[in-house]
């Protein structure tokens, strides 16, 4: 039980990491960082055979390789969005 505890806090927080470098720096490539590796291990896992590729076993792999992917898009989608609202606010100031 606390294996599964430790697991949701070490997620927490790489999902916090990852949604301050996708919102916060200019460059994508930096909030893509975690999803990349979280991938790149999930791959490693099946195939080195520490986890036998089965149904059971790859639907929670595919899962939080799909929320880490997704925040990482609307991560980026919400500093674009940042972006063109100070754009905006600095636009009328000019107006002004």
């Amino acid at each position: 039980m606390s294996t599964l505890i430790i697991g949701f806090v070490v997620a927490g927080v790489l999902m916090i990491a990852e949604y301050l470098l996708c919102t916060k720096l200019k460059n994508p490539l930096w909030g893509g960082i975690i999803p990349v590796l979280i991938l790149a291990g999930s791959i490693f896992v099946f195939v080195s055979g520490r986890i036998p590729l089965t149904r059971n076993n790859l639907f929670p792999f595919v899962i939080v390789n799909t929320i880490f992917l997704l925040n990482w898009g609307t991560g980026r989608d919400k500093y674009k969005k940042l972006q063109q609202a100070e754009m905006d606010k600095m636009k009328a100031k000019d107006i002004e």
